[in-house]
């Protein structure tokens, strides 16, 4: 007498999961259909990235809004603000809309030397905050060639917090 064990993820029986990992973007075959990482060393690795980018504080200002896996917000800053996303030279010529030429001329030592968050994993290494009469300004430096620039004008409570 032959016993024969039908497994559900064998290539041989046609039901398989293919799947892409949510951590390494790999292709992998699941036994279930809600599996999301290939491996539980990549299931482990994607919360270790995920709680490296929680806040200190309770605030989240990015609560309730949904963003694309792996992208790498401010603490301070809702995304919803972000109004460019580039290299060092387009966010100088960016900033020009924002600040007084005497404020960017001061403040673009401060951005110039800014670490890449993707490297550091330090919040104050890696952006630096503006304040003008109008505007809550934030620059922050993602990666070595990527700066994100954030404007949050400021509210009618508060029209001119810094005079």
């Amino acid at each position: 007498m032959k016993i024969i064990l039908k497994i559900p993820n064998d290539k041989r029986n046609g039901k398989q999961n293919a799947k892409k990992c949510a951590y390494c973007d790999g292709n992998f075959y699941a036994i279930r259909d809600t599996a999301i990482y290939c491996s539980d060393s990549c299931k482990k690795q994607f919360n270790l990235e995920k709680n490296k980018n929680q806040k200190w504080y309770s605030h989240d200002p990015n609560k309730g809004i949904r963003l694309a896996l792996g992208t790498i917000t401010s603490w301070e800053m809702p995304e919803d603000k972000l109004v460019f996303s580039g290299d060092l030279m387009s966010i100088h010529a960016e900033l020009v809309d924002y600040v007084s030429p005497e404020q960017l001329t001061k403040e673009k030592e401060s951005i110039e030397i800014l670490k890449p968050f993707s490297e550091t994993q330090e919040l104050p290494e890696s952006s630096i905050q503006i304040f003008t009469d109008t505007n809550f300004i934030e620059v922050f430096r993602i990666s070595p060639a990527i700066y994100k620039l954030y404007v949050w004008p400021w509210g009618k409570d508060n029209e001119k917090p810094y005079v």
